[in-house]
């Protein structure tokens, strides 16, 4: 066994490997008579097929086997016993030929593989980078109001009165006329629900007026503040869209019944349905959570906008050099669906953006020792179920319940890959926000959107 490297490129090197026939030809036989146990083959009674049979049946593929296997593992032991730090895997050299494999002939192998170089990072970048702005948004009492009605109308009754007001659902039958105000035989006939909200200003003076089992004829097209395809399939119930043309101008609506959202009172038995029994108690108190809740939650967000500038900010200036032309090769090599050359070149550029990425979060987890403890995956999937449950308005759910379906997350190993993956890169920024200088600016949450707005619309262009 020898094994040699040579420096071909920057970062690329050559590393050759002279495997002799005595390295390998042992555990050839070796294993052609473990398969001549096992093999059934017509003729022979299992488990006593000559090794002759299984020689002249299996053997080249099983040489050509333990020739890989030996290669592989010799390569993978040189480069972790030198430290040569690689990327992507090693790949047969461009003008290595085929292997004669014959096991009537075996003989030693000189294997050539091409292999990438990882590059040196300097990271340098990261503490000497001007400040990142850090967007924080203003909650305000308009914010704390929104968020009180909608948690009322979440937990809101249920009133059935005898006449129509502003908000309400309208439970009405609606038929299609004749122009002389007959029923039009064949046309539409159905029962649908419309919110008062939906009928036009003009038009919703004739609905206040109404009482149950009152009726009005008009034009529904014109009623509803909708398009005519919106209607057709919502309204009118009409499934093929190729008949909405036929459809008249003229209905009979009748109120069948009135729905009145009633909000909850905010009282006692209010705050207890909302928190449970360890949640606040006085309007002030809810106030006061709802703000820290969306403090928090707006700090995620704009987070996640300094997220994208620190990311912007280190891949554009942490500059090192890729062995372009050996990564291409290993791109073709090592996908299963053939890759032609166009295709290749076409996505490299984002390939390689990628690539730079991955180096440079692996240079600051192996610098800085950072690893994921059991503990912090089952905590960190704790907190993404609790997270689940209270955007489902699921806040006194029972402990063993959450420990239960907890358990079955955990049980996924997607699931907990993914997990940790996620968490290692959380870590990774979170020690970068740490080490470059932040800029805290006030904005509103108007402003903020819009400014968002404008990065994920040139991130989907792809100029980002």
């Amino acid at each position: 066994m020898d094994i040699t490297q040579e420096k071909i490129g920057d970062l690329k090197s050559l590393v050759r490997i002279k495997l002799k026939k005595e390295d390998y030809e042992p555990k050839v036989m070796e294993q052609i008579k473990k398969l001549a146990k096992k093999a059934d083959i017509k003729g022979f009674r299992k488990g006593m097929v000559p090794a002759g049979v299984v020689k002249k049946m299996y053997g080249n593929s099983v040489v050509a086997e333990e020739i890989n296997k030996s290669l592989n593992d010799q390569m993978w032991q040189y480069l972790q016993e030198n430290k040569i730090d690689v990327l992507g895997q090693p790949i047969p050299a461009a003008d290595q030929a085929l292997l004669d494999i014959d096991i009537n002939n075996m003989q030693d192998v000189d294997f050539a593989y091409e292999v990438g170089i990882a590059p040196e990072i300097d990271l340098s970048y990261i503490e000497k980078a001007k400040p990142f702005d850090k967007y924080k948004i203003t909650v305000t009492d308009q914010m704390i109001d929104e968020e009180i009605e909608r948690i009322r109308k979440r937990f809101a009754t249920y009133e059935y009165p005898e006449s129509v007001e502003q908000n309400d659902i309208l439970s009405l039958t609606i038929e299609e006329l004749n122009e002389d105000g007959s029923l039009k035989e064949g046309g539409v006939s159905t029962v649908s629900s419309v919110m008062m909200d939906l009928v036009k200003k003009d038009h919703q003076a004739a609905f206040l007026a109404l009482k149950k089992q009152d009726s009005i004829e008009g034009n529904i097209w014109d009623i509803v503040d909708r398009d005519r395809e919106g209607i057709a399939k919502n309204i009118l119930n009409q499934t093929d869209p190729t008949h909405n043309e036929h459809i008249g101008n003229k209905f009979k609506l009748t109120l069948n019944n009135i729905t009145r959202s009633k909000l909850a009172e905010v009282n006692e038995e209010f705050f207890k349905k909302v928190y449970g029994e360890t949640g606040p108690t006085t309007i002030e108190g809810m106030r006061d959570l709802i703000k820290t809740e969306l403090d928090s939650y707006f700090d995620g967000q704009t987070d996640g906008y300094l997220i994208n500038d620190l990311y912007k900010g280190i891949i554009e200036n942490v500059n090192f050099p890729l062995p372009d032309d050996f990564m291409k090769r290993w791109i073709k090599v090592a996908n299963e669906k053939e890759v032609s050359d166009e295709d290749i070149e076409k996505d490299y550029p984002r390939f390689a953006k990628q690539l730079r990425w991955d180096l440079i979060t692996r240079k600051i987890i192996r610098e800085n020792n950072i690893e994921n403890t059991p503990e912090e995956i089952k905590e960190q999937v704790r907190l993404k179920t609790i997270q689940q449950l209270y955007s489902y308005g699921l806040r006194d759910l029972g402990g063993d319940w959450v420990e239960q379906f907890i358990s079955k997350q955990m049980a996924d190993k997607e699931q907990i890959k993914q997990t940790g993956e996620q968490l290692l890169t959380d870590k990774v920024m979170l020690l970068v926000k740490s080490k470059v200088k932040l800029n805290e600016k006030p904005i509103s949450l108007e402003d903020f959107k819009t400014m968002a707005d404008k990065v994920n619309a040139a991130v989907e262009a792809g100029e980002e």
